[in-house]
């Protein structure tokens, strides 16, 4: 593998998230004339690289569609815009995908899911790639545990529902991570000579102004050089989604803003770039949600592993900026309908006219929120576990990784990520202040009265408000929170990654807006995911990867090699 001018820096990537942008407005796109950089022939530019097939991307949808493309005879070049090997999402993840046992049942159950928002026989090819792929594992020495019986779709009442099933990649330790793919796609590269240019972020697509097929790519490195690559049978875009790119959350996504647990290079790039070249888009609005997160100041992503432990005394509950309980705060397990559509419970006004003392807010009510607890919850056990297999805490700071969590919150509370308060009045005071800029005019009283009415059902042993359950694995939950000073951390609805990007169809072809494919152009991954409406299946970010890479693979390295 080669490193080409290793050194991203945090402006670097900060400036990187509307370089794609930049690109588009500097070509136009009036009417859609179809090209981000328009030549007749491949020779007309001055190359400084060339490959048969030009992967852009090296997470799990990059890896398999560059393995897919060399097992046909393709040689393959793969472009990364991180500065080392990080693994994308992929590597983050927690290392689950799903697998199909029945393809018919299969396109009946995503059929009924995207409400015709993606084509039966895109799904039709999902499904015959799935049935394949533990047979494709085991000849490509994955290590896995088959967790079928336990996981598979999330709907269990949709026709097809058990269609599917779960396998859980494993390292050598046995445990299930991501990190298990990551390091056998980073040996298989090595093993196979495909070489990997890092720190070269993809800005452009060249697309040849009569046939409309894409030849090539420019990139830039961190230090302002640039690359053209010529790819003389076709680019795979596997860029991934846009869960970094604040602005482009606000524009599709809802509630905004959001936090994330996600790989910190993904900022739609890919969507700008395929766009340039009138690309169509879908699902824009589809993500996968990761429940609630703390983000640490100066941090991109938030954190995996909001402990479960930290409902151990049950002296917790979670409030919003009117300081009122708005949900029942225990955490969904992962894997549950629950999980994977979390933030659609914060998608809430408080729109009541009088209802605020300015009379009305345009902020989302429960965003952000604070987790609320006293002393003798703080002292009970650390607010996350460092012992994840999963999360932004696997990897290196400059990949946008987080430092691990003190053993007693005590680092934390001094770095001022907890907030503390000697009494009610004090603790509303730092929240408020704390959130000023997000609108935040907590009423001590208010925060008292729900303390009050909380506290009067952990006598009573029933919550009255949102049923709360009294014990949660043998250990009681409705704890009142009666012991001060109390202690408040920020949170936000999370998500790991947005699923929408460019039309593909069962080839894996990007289409153009008219539905037409833009030849030589393909995709995999998040980037534009098949999913819509609702994330329904257990581990299929993964699945998306090595279902549609292996076919945008494939299908990249079977064209025709262009003439000069």
């Amino acid at each position: 593998m080669t490193h080409v001018n290793d050194g991203f820096s945090r402006r670097d990537f900060l400036k990187g998230a509307g370089v794609a942008a930049t690109a588009v407005a500097a070509v136009g796109l009036a009417g859609c004339a179809g090209s981000g950089e328009a030549v007749k022939k491949a020779d007309q530019i001055s190359w400084d690289r060339e490959t048969e097939v030009l992967v852009l991307g090296f997470g799990g949808a990059g890896a398999v569609s560059a393995v897919a493309a060399h097992e046909e005879g393709a040689e393959v070049l793969i472009l990364e815009k991180a500065p080392k090997e990080g693994g994308g999402t992929t590597r983050i993840s927690t290392g689950y995908s799903s697998i199909v046992l029945d393809p018919k049942g299969a396109v009946e159950y995503l059929h009924h899911q995207v409400k015709g928002l993606t084509p039966d026989e895109v799904f039709e090819a999902y499904a015959q790639e799935g049935a394949t792929l533990m047979e494709w594992f085991d000849d490509h020495g994955l290590t896995y545990t088959d967790v079928s019986s336990v996981l598979g779709s999330d709907y269990k009442n949709w026709p097809g529902s058990d269609a599917f099933g779960a396998v859980g990649f494993t390292d050598a330790n046995g445990v299930n991570s991501g990190t298990a793919v990551f390091d056998w796609a980073t040996k298989y590269m090595e093993d196979n000579g495909i070489e990997i240019v890092f720190d070269a972020q993809a800005y452009q697509l060249v697309q040849n102004s009569e046939t409309k097929e894409i030849i090539g790519v420019r990139a830039r490195h961190s230090d302002g050089s640039e690359i053209a690559v010529h790819a003389k049978k076709a680019v795979i875009m596997c860029t991934g989604g846009f869960e970094c790119n604040d602005q482009m959350i606000g524009n599709y996504l809802v509630p905004s803003p959001l936090a994330r647990e996600g790989w910190m290079f993904n900022t739609g790039d890919g969507i700008k770039m395929a766009q340039e070249v009138c690309a169509d888009l879908w699902h824009m609005n589809m993500l996968d949600a990761y429940g609630v997160t703390f983000t640490a100041p100066g941090d991109i992503t938030g954190r995996f592993g909001l402990n479960g432990s930290t409902c151990t005394t049950g002296s917790f509950m979670w409030i919003n900026r009117n300081g009122k309980r708005f949900m029942c705060e225990n955490p969904s397990n992962i894997g549950t309908p629950l999980a994977h559509r979390s933030v659609n419970m914060f998608a809430r006004f408080d729109d009541i006219p009088g209802s605020l003392p300015q009379g009305y807010d345009s902020s989302y009510r429960d965003v952000p929120f604070y987790l609320l607890i006293d002393q003798k919850q703080f002292d009970a056990a650390p607010l996350y576990d460092n012992n994840q297999n999963a999360g932004c805490g696997l990897i290196d700071k400059e990949l946008g990784g987080v430092e691990p969590w003190s053993d007693d919150n005590k680092a934390e509370l001094e770095k001022g990520w907890i907030l503390k308060g000697d009494t009610i009045e004090k603790i509303v005071k730092k929240m408020n202040e704390n959130s000023k800029d997000e609108g935040f005019h907590m009423d001590p009283a208010e925060l008292q009265a729900t303390i009050d009415t909380y506290n009067a059902d952990c006598a009573a042993g029933v919550d009255s408000q949102f049923a709360r359950p009294a014990v949660v694995n043998d250990v009681p939950n409705l704890v009142p929170l009666d012991t001060p000073p109390y202690y408040a951390l920020r949170l936000m609805p999370c998500m790991n990654t947005t699923k929408g990007g460019p039309v593909k169809n069962a080839k894996a072809q990007i289409l153009d807006i008219h539905g037409e494919v833009i030849p030589r152009l393909y995709e995999a991954g998040t980037l534009g995911h098949t999913a819509a409406q609702v994330y329904c299946i257990f581990g299929a970010n993964l699945a998306e990867c090595f279902n549609f890479g292996r076919i945008a693979g494939r299908n990249a390295a079977a064209e025709t090699p262009l003439e000069a």
